[in-house]
């Protein structure tokens, strides 16, 4: 296992606190700032933005497509850049040009301009800070309890989601979309490059520790010999491996939901006739329940089989899709946004927990980044695919019907994969 010692790195001393809940909030902020900036407050800047360049809405929500699959191909790089324990200056980088390209954007004058500036410096530094870099993370430093550390981390996601909009919402209302858009880029650069710069251990054995604060390690490849570190795969080894493959797609299909969602759930509840904030409020009544199912559904694929949860997630996203094609009503639409939470919450700990059992701490990082180029690519073609049928149709309902469908044959793929025991023995 290849680690990368430095000063930047290591803190010079022994530490007697384990410091691993320690990376499970710079993970929560990390996803804060990076859901943040590109998906929660997305919805809100598509009217605005597409007024001021005089585009579709349809156009302007294919930059989140484009970012993402910016964000996707450039997973194995940053994957293995973590696997060798550069996670500190990597993420400090990606929180810089992240922020540096909402900056521009802010004074943009062309929608090429807008394009580049979110498609390839926000979606750049979001691929090298966000999400899979905070997972592969706190992966590194827990494998007993990575489901609930995950979930953690993982909530900073739904927090910003159910605020980030109204605190978009309001800005936007005070200042314009220009502004907001500078002020959110300012504050992501002054909140994230301190945290990352100075806290942020790539591994556990750094300072002379180890996962979960144990004497010993315990590894996913080896859980009746816990001394033993997992081997580190080729990427040979890595791409033959069928289960990686189905694995992605079947969670790249359930996880198009938030991306899909997000940019469509605000202009699609003023056209039912909501207010921009009653549409907003989606997102509150998502937000415990999301956070309620994170933490639970994480633990409990720590200590459980958790097939029966995949399905629970599928089914809860398919049904969320099922209900917006009703065009409910406000009260029916606060309702639905609850029952997307607890559908969407767990998926997070559990494409972990999956991804740590079969490749270990060893490969965590590479796996997920060779995962989430097909992850991404699937939740891209989703995503334009939705933009595609509304542009053809003028209405959101047949898209809302596509998507119940994917998600669903997203949960059948998953269930077809064994998952490893988990290090009690516990069965997948």
């Amino acid at each position: 296992m290849e680690i990368a010692k430095s000063t930047s790195e290591s803190t010079g001393e022994e530490e007697t606190a384990f410091l691993g809940w320690r990376m499970v909030g710079v993970a929560f902020l990390s996803n804060c700032l990076a859901s943040g900036i590109t998906i929660a407050a997305f919805g809100n800047f598509v009217d605005p933005v597409s007024e001021a360049f005089g585009a579709s809405r349809s156009t302007i929500s294919q930059a989140m497509a484009i970012a993402f699959v910016v964000i996707g191909f450039l997973g194995p790089f940053a994957g293995a850049l973590l696997d060798r324990g550069w996670a500190r200056p990597m993420m400090a980088t990606g929180v810089v040009i992240a922020g540096t390209g909402l900056i521009l954007l802010s004074h943009a004058t062309e929608l090429w301009q807008a394009g580049i500036f979110f498609c390839g410096f926000v979606g750049l530094g979001a691929a090298l800070f966000g999400i899979m870099p905070s997972m592969a993370l706190v992966s590194h430093w827990f494998v007993r309890q990575r489901g609930l550390a995950i979930g953690i981390s993982a909530a900073g996601l739904t927090l910003v989601g159910g605020l980030g909009p109204a605190a978009a919402e309001f800005l936007i209302d005070l200042y314009g979309w220009r502004a907001a858009m500078m002020y959110i880029g300012v504050a992501t650069i002054l909140i994230g490059l301190p945290v990352f710069t100075r806290i942020v251990i790539a591994r556990p054995e750094l300072v002379g520790q180890r996962p979960d604060g144990d004497s010993f390690v315990i590894d996913e490849d080896s859980t009746a010999n816990p001394g033993v570190e997992s081997s580190v795969l080729t990427a040979a080894e890595l791409a033959r491996d069928s289960r990686l493959w189905i694995l992605s797609i079947g969670f790249g299909l359930i996880l198009t939901s938030p991306l899909v969602m997000t940019p469509v759930v605000v202009p699609y509840g003023t056209d039912l006739g909501l207010t921009a904030q009653q549409a907003t409020a989606f997102f509150a009544a998502m937000m415990p329940f999301s956070l309620l199912g994170k933490i639970v559904v994480g633990r409990w694929a720590d200590v459980a089989p958790i097939k029966s949860a995949m399905g629970f997630v599928a089914v809860g996203n398919a049904a969320v899709w099922l209900l917006l094609y009703l065009e409910p009503g406000f009260y029916l639409f606060l309702v639905t946004g609850a029952i997307y939470g607890l559908g969407i919450g767990g998926a997070s700990p559990l494409q972990g927990v999956a991804m740590g059992r079969m490749f270990g701490r060893a490969n965590f990082g590479r796996a997920s980044g060779f995962g989430g180029v097909v992850a991404i690519a699937v939740i891209t073609s989703a995503m334009v695919l939705f933009q595609v049928l509304y542009g053809s149709t003028g209405n959101y309902g047949t898209g809302f019907l596509v998507q119940a469908v994917l998600i669903m044959a997203g949960g059948v793929l998953i269930a077809a994969v064994r998952i490893p025991e988990a290090a009690g023995g516990t069965t997948a």
